[in-house]
């Protein structure tokens, strides 16, 4: 094939070429305007259709108008909503904990049921007293027990009178005045 032979198939060509073009370029424009008439029929399908819900809802509308708050009581929804969960979550591993408990100790129950067996105490404990009382005869030393306890009742009796004067309201006579002053001075 000669260059004059390439030439004149191009010529020939050509016009088959532009009128593929054309003919591409019309079918683009067909479809892209069928997709434009469906995108915008669907657009107003779905706009319309979420128009009716918001306004049958008007809480969820509020809610797409005002996204912060949305936002914060999404927040504190979750937050809630966790909670519950877990709380729900440790009653359960409790509960399952105190029935694994139950299950272990059983056959210590049993045994305990069946034997009456108990188990030993750490501590030895009696129930008898020890008293280290000595018993004494000599009339001296009773006697020194004796007038000690004699000393310890007249201690006993004075507090008590200290006690009765101070429960009295607080008026200062000139005797009680003495008396205190007597008491300061002996001490």
């Amino acid at each position: 094939m000669s260059l004059d032979n390439l030439d004149n198939l191009v010529d020939k060509l050509n016009p088959l070429k532009t009128k593929a073009l054309s003919l591409v370029h019309q079918a683009t424009e067909k479809a892209s305007s069928a997709d434009n008439y469906l995108m915008e029929r669907i657009g107003n399908s779905i706009g319309s259709s979420i128009a009716v819900w918001l306004n049958q809802h008007p809480l969820v509308a509020w809610l797409v108008s005002h996204p912060v708050m949305a936002m914060l009581i999404s927040l504190v929804a979750i937050i809630l909503v966790v909670r519950l969960l877990l709380t729900i979550y440790r009653a359960i591993a409790s509960a399952i904990d105190r029935l694994w408990l139950a299950i272990l100790r059983s056959p210590l129950r049993l045994l305990k049921f069946l034997f009456g067996w108990q188990p030993k105490p750490k501590t030895i404990t009696s129930n008898t007293t020890v008293t280290n009382y000595e018993v004494t005869s000599d009339s001296q030393q009773l006697q020194e027990i004796m007038a000690r306890l004699d000393q310890i009742q007249q201690q006993q009796q004075e507090i008590i009178r200290e006690l009765a004067l101070l429960k009295q309201p607080l008026t200062i006579e000139p005797q009680h005045l003495q008396l205190v002053e007597k008491k300061i001075s002996n001490q």
